[in-house]
């Protein structure tokens, strides 16, 4: 079931994502570029955006998020529980954000993913995403991330997936 997250989710999403980071030897920073965290989905919610999660049998098995701004969206907070890769939840994921986006009278865009993140980026590819830059977070994980653009989510809203 995908659904608003909610602050009863908090430990649930926090145990996710760092379980996701531990696959690369990467740790959660709650008081540095993990700071969203904290409540999650406030910060998204600040810019007219929202933060979902996917539960199954109570368990938070997905996450993905959306902040808007006046020219585009950014794509946030997008992991899959790794039982649960590979079969279709982060392209539908991912479509029904540009659902959302596109009702909120956006079209572009923007994300950035860890360059670490191989499989993500072919999932953002394969969608329409293009490459369009790097940026270095001087975090704990010595993170690089990769930027990721569509210029026009509307066919991929119109799709299903």
């Amino acid at each position: 079931m995908l659904r608003p997250v909610e602050p009863s989710d908090t430990e649930a999403v926090r145990r996710l994502i760092a379980s996701i980071y531990a696959e690369y030897d990467c740790v959660l920073d709650l008081e540095g570029v993990d700071s969203h965290l904290i409540v999650p989905g406030a910060d998204v919610r600040a810019k007219g955006g929202d933060f979902w999660v996917v539960e199954r049998h109570e368990a938070i098995e997905a996450t993905c998020a959306v902040a808007l701004y006046p020219d585009h969206a950014e794509l946030k907070t997008l992991y899959v529980h790794p039982e649960r890769r590979r079969r279709g939840w982060g392209s539908a994921l991912v479509r029904f954000v540009a659902r959302y986006v596109v009702a909120k009278e956006r079209r572009r865009i923007v994300l950035w993913s860890d360059t670490r993140f191989h499989d993500a980026h072919r999932l953002y590819e394969g969608l329409g995403f293009r490459r369009f830059g790097t940026r270095e977070l001087h975090d704990l994980n010595q993170t690089t991330e990769f930027g990721f653009e569509l210029d026009d989510a509307s066919p991929l809203a119109s799709t299903e997936g």
